[in-house]
């Protein structure tokens, strides 16, 4: 007989059946794993996986393993994708682990695979409401949506590839208060075995701290307005840190001091312009791109899934380009915002940053 287990994933509500091949020790023990982020009620399941053992390869909606631990690790991935699947075009989703204060907010910890947010969320959610190890998913008003999966531990030191999953209260860590859960820190982790003395954060600009939280976030282009969203919510909290430590188990001690109060980062947005779909022979024009950010001395882009810095004369040719032109007007434009240069011509130059810029698709030429 199956046995079915509920999960909130990220504010969606997943389902796990699993088959009669599985024992009913074997599913109790799967559903103990889960049970921190189990519910039950009347919360549509938007998405179901079906488990079992059996030697074939998993698919689209069944998930399979040789043995009950291997698939247990199976389920984690394949839960965690469906949930962000299905928040995609809703949640900024960072990856990171994230601990929630007395009052409700939530610091979220960002840094790649590898970065040690599963260990750092084992000794810091000792201290505070334990959210996620893997996921931090952030609604528009700025509130956070729990994921309480279980913990891929690595139990064999000569296993490294084998995780292990430990139900959170198992590890001691703390559940969920009371108060609804808001972002309130986004920290950028920095492990260094050469940090002496405890934590220091520092302040990372906004240019720097979009670079380093885009490739950690899931799905952004999806989102609409994707770097306005982005900035707004650093804006929200008072900007991005980095956190430079040796080891995890001082970080607690420093969490309050990460949270900070709201600040405006002086970002405004650079106005879109119909594209041409035909660019005369010889002209330049702008590619397409999903969202334009004005730093001031700088114009930040994305396209497609990557963040493109524009400085120096950059953003000069750009707003040049609010419809085709050919070199030498972009150049005059160019030459009117920043003046002739020194030593150089500055038809060679402006051609030079085209070609870059086409380069990284940011710019056409007509042909």
């Amino acid at each position: 007989m199956s046995a079915a287990i509920r999960i909130s994933a990220l504010g969606t509500a997943i389902g796990i059946t699993l088959d009669d091949t599985i024992s009913p020790d074997a599913s109790l023990h799967v559903a103990q794993i889960w049970e921190s982020a189990s519910i039950d009620g009347d919360l549509p399941v938007e998405a179901t996986l079906s488990a079992g053992l059996a030697p074939r390869p998993s698919d689209a909606s069944a998930v399979t393993a040789s043995d009950v631990e291997s698939l247990a690790a199976m389920l984690s991935t394949r839960v965690t994708l469906a949930a962000i699947e299905k928040r995609k075009s809703e949640l900024v989703m960072l990856h990171a682990c994230g601990v929630a204060l007395p009052d409700g907010g939530v610091v979220a910890f960002v840094g790649p695979s590898g970065r040690g947010k599963t260990t750092l969320a084992r000794n810091v959610a000792q201290h505070f409401s334990y959210i996620t190890d893997e996921t931090v998913g952030i609604d528009i008003s700025g509130g956070v949506h729990p994921y309480r999966k279980p913990l891929s531990v690595i139990t064999d030191e000569t296993k490294p590839h084998i995780k292990t999953q430990i139900p959170p209260e198992q590890l001691g860590l703390l559940p969920l208060g009371s108060e609804p859960l808001r972002i309130a820190a986004i920290v950028l982790l920095e492990r260094d075995a050469e940090h002496e003395g405890p934590p220091t954060a520092e302040p990372v600009s906004l240019r720097d701290a979009i670079l380093g939280v885009v490739p950690e976030l899931s799905y952004l282009p999806e989102l609409p307005q994707p770097l306005q969203r982005l900035a707004g919510l650093l804006d929200q909290v008072g900007g991005v840190s980095r956190l430079h430590y040796r080891e995890a188990a001082d970080v607690a001690d420093v969490v309050p001091q990460l949270v900070k109060q709201p600040a405006q980062s002086g970002w405004t947005v650079v106005p879109t312009v119909d594209l041409d779909e035909h660019v005369p022979t010889g002209d330049y024009a702008r590619a397409a791109t999903l969202d334009v950010l004005d730093l001031g001395a700088e114009y930040l882009f994305l396209s497609g899934r990557n963040v493109h810095v524009l400085d120096g004369i950059g953003p000069a040719i750009w707003d040049a380009l609010d419809e085709p032109k050919d070199l030498s007007r972009v150049t005059d434009a160019v030459v009117a915002r920043h003046g002739a240069p020194e030593g150089a011509h500055p038809e060679a130059l402006v051609e030079a940053a085209l070609n870059a810029l086409s380069t990284e698709g940011l710019v056409r030429r007509g042909s």
